[in-house]
């Protein structure tokens, strides 16, 4: 138990992959139905969230990551984004950005795309997740075929393991190629907001696991240690360096970034470090999460700087 609680101190991946895995498979060749409602509260179309989708500069999706209806989805929304881009902006495009692929695979990504390797080669190369090909396989595969740039966007998980296990001072003594593969040093920490989403999260995760052993040593209420959250936000903030980045290399093209729900959700983490990143960047967040009575759908406010549509799938 006291290992497993250690564990999860060093984790925010498994932790937060669980965080974004709430969902439930469907027969994944049943067409899904949506709910969409708007920022306002809202019921719209999904013509409107395409439409929504299409005047911002960056769209972030977050996504429950096994819910095969999210990713259903993500790709139809980025096909329509470049059949619409094509008809109204044919100069600028869409780039498709991934938090399944860490930075370093930027290199071998690029191979597989422009036919340089096998998809078996890239497979063998990329470490990709166990869900990938029922996934995501079908919407990076789109991008191939239209030769849309595909960003690797995120952190190797190797640098917020050390992060995890030794502080955010231990990235300092990377090399200079390796510190490539992450955000700028120093990146941000967590916002008290944030911080208040991760040690709650933590905290249920915690009292979980105490119903299930309660002689565990880690008392109820204990705060949670501060190197989860530091762990996090360098995922976060490496994932809207590279989105930033992919601004400055495609100008004008729209960047389409998919990630757990929980890197996006109510404008928290990647928002909050893409706007650090790149100011004049306009955003819109999607979240897809799956109907659920355990969990509250988020209170919507018109006065969000970023606006958040809610896509509640069957």
């Amino acid at each position: 138990m006291n290992r497993a609680l250690s564990t999860l101190g060093l984790f925010l991946g498994t932790l937060l992959f669980a965080a974004g895995c709430l969902g439930t498979g469907r027969a994944a060749m049943e067409p899904p139905r949506y709910t969409i409602i708007a920022p306002d509260g809202t019921r719209i179309s999904r013509d409107a969230l395409l439409t929504a989708s299409a005047r911002a500069d960056v769209v972030l999706v977050g996504e429950t990551h096994d819910n095969p209806s999210a990713h259903h989805l993500e790709y139809a929304l980025f096909k329509e984004l470049l059949e619409k881009r094509s008809a109204e902006e044919p100069s600028t495009g869409v780039v498709l950005s991934f938090e399944m692929l860490a930075r370093d695979l930027q290199g071998v990504t690029d191979e597989y795309l422009s036919g340089l390797i096998t998809e078996m080669h890239f497979m063998a190369a990329s470490r990709p997740w166990g869900n990938y090909t029922h996934a995501y396989r079908r919407t990076l595969n789109l991008a191939k075929e239209r030769g849309a740039p595909v960003i690797a966007a995120n952190a190797p998980r190797r640098y917020v393991n050390l992060v995890a296990r030794k502080g955010r001072e231990a990235l300092g003594q990377l090399s200079p190629e390796a510190k490539a593969w992450i955000a700028p040093l120093p990146y941000e920490g967590a916002s008290p907001a944030y911080r208040a989403k991760l040690e709650a999260l933590e905290r249920h995760i915690l009292h979980a696991s105490q119903k299930d052993n309660p002689h565990g040593t880690k008392a109820p209420g204990s705060p949670p240690s501060t190197i989860n959250t530091d762990a996090q936000a360098l995922w976060d903030a490496t994932m809207a360096w590279s989105i930033a980045e992919a601004r400055h290399q495609y100008p004008g093209a729209l960047v389409m970034h998919i990630s757990g729900i929980f890197h996006c959700e109510g404008g928290l983490g990647i928002p909050e470090h893409l706007a650090l990143y790149d100011p004049s960047a306009s955003m819109i967040i999607i979240t897809i999460r799956p109907p659920s009575h355990d969990d509250a759908l988020p209170a919507f406010s018109s006065d969000r700087s970023i606006p958040e549509y809610l896509v509640i799938t069957d």
